[in-house]
């Protein structure tokens, strides 16, 4: 059952059902590295050891959970359920809970938490791995949760630690859990409950848990709290729902630190979408966002994220939207760098056809691209030169450029097109945004 790989031992749990009638039969079995099932007496016996290990607490809002009936014998049975009254008035009525109740129950707190983490983390013995605080704490160094109780004077803190514990204890149930148990825990969606500002101090006292946590979220800001390794990215397709990942394996430290920066930190919200068009500038961000609102597109709504790559590295955002199961698209100039750019992408083509991921644009830039393509009233009249003036689109391009912005350049483009109507955007455009919509469309 378990094999050492890379220092780490693994044991492969199966868990079938198959339905008859009312009635469920389940089958526990063990597996090999191959997926085949293992020769074991008493699979249903190991199982249940197992289970007993590493059992799974589901910890969502306890206002969902109905009261349990008090059938433990063990001495912490009348702390829990104090707890569990002062939370729940305190939920349903809290002006009429005194501060002296308050005090009692936060004072009884920190011997459950001694009770049921006090447990040590196992820590690693390779000190370059990177830290992980989904998993477990952060370092050796860092405060236990005991400590964080006994320490912290801050009474938002104690209260919101009180809430997290008492969801903990009612999703244990009266279940008295071995004192060499460590837990799994899930947690659903806590953004939908919390307030960004108290999510944020949730996470870092449920960072202080020594215990394995799976966490489902909906929330950017949550997902830009966790390294990208440990995100693991649900693709829904036809027949089965797919977990994908990032393989750290492929991606040099500093395209980590990039990517990390660029899109966990930056946008993390990214990882959401069904598609990225991925874009050279600033510009481009801006006009192809507003230009496809005009043509009755709302890029958020359809799953498509527009992503500047300049900066991060256009090869590690096609390489991670990969790995993630996210589609995506490439926008590059027609200059010497976005030449190179497009070479990058038809190395990452596979099986794809080179219209599906990329559109070259046939000029220098968006801007020239622009010109050529219906704008040259536009650009002669931010300059004002007569429309009929022979001068090169060349000069008049980088004399527009030497006076606006570009994002101011790009909002003038925009009401530019407001004005003569979606018809004036050039159709490569169009092309592109409807291209991506349906990419998005198809990645369900």
């Amino acid at each position: 059952m378990g094999r050492r790989d890379e220092g780490i031992n693994k044991i492969y749990y199966q868990i079938s059902a198959i339905r008859d009638g009312y009635d469920i039969e389940t089958q526990y079995t063990f597996l090999d590295r191959s997926g085949n099932t293992l020769p074991l007496h008493h699979s249903e016996k190991l199982a249940q050891e197992l289970m007993t290990l590493h059992p799974v607490i589901r910890l969502r809002d306890s206002r969902r959970f109905e009261r349990p009936v008090d059938t433990a014998a063990n001495g912490n049975s009348r702390t829990e359920k104090r707890i569990n009254n002062t939370c729940r008035r305190l939920m349903a009525i809290p002006g009429h809970v005194n501060k002296g109740e308050i005090r009692s129950s936060l004072n009884s707190m920190n011997s459950l938490v001694e009770h049921y983490f006090s447990f040590k983390r196992q820590y690693r013995k390779n000190p370059r791995q990177q830290r992980d605080g989904l998993f477990y704490s952060k370092s050796a160094n860092e405060k236990s949760l005991s400590q964080v109780v006994e320490e912290t004077n801050d009474k938002q803190t104690r209260l919101l630690l009180m809430g997290l514990l008492n969801a903990y204890l009612q999703a244990k149930g009266p279940t008295d859990l071995r004192r060499c148990a460590r837990p799994l825990l899930i947690l659903e969606d806590p953004e939908g409950r919390l307030h960004p500002t108290h999510l944020a101090r949730a996470w870092s006292l449920l960072q202080l848990l020594p215990m394995q946590k799976i966490l489902t979220t909906n929330s950017p800001d949550l997902l830009g709290q966790v390294p990208l390794s440990s995100i693991r990215r649900l693709v829904r397709q036809s027949d089965k729902t797919i977990a994908t990942q990032l393989p750290i394996k492929g991606f040099g430290k500093d395209e980590l630190r990039r990517i990390g920066f660029h899109i966990r930190f930056h946008r993390s919200g990214a990882l959401f979408a069904r598609c990225w068009l991925l874009v050279e500038g600033e510009t481009e961000v801006w006009l192809f966002n507003e230009l496809a609102n005009q043509c009755g597109y709302n890029l958020a709504a359809e799953g498509v994220q527009i992503i500047e790559f300049a900066q991060s590295g256009l090869k590690s955002l096609v390489k991670v939207a990969k790995a993630f199961g996210i589609d995506w698209h490439v926008v590059t100039d027609g200059d010497a760098a976005g030449k190179k750019y497009a070479v990058a992408v038809k190395n990452q083509l596979e099986n794809d056809q080179e219209r599906h991921r990329l559109t070259e644009l046939p000029d220098k830039d968006i801007e020239h691209y622009l010109y050529a393509n219906g704008f040259e009233p536009f650009f002669k009249q931010m300059i004002k030169v007569p429309l009929d003036h022979p001068i090169p689109p060349k000069k008049v391009v980088t004399r527009v450029l030497k006076k606006f912005a570009k994002p101011d350049l790009a909002l003038a483009i925009v009401h530019y097109c407001e004005e003569q109507g979606p018809e004036c955007i050039p159709l490569l455009i169009r092309w592109t945004l409807k291209r991506v919509v349906t990419m998005a469309n198809g990645n369900t």
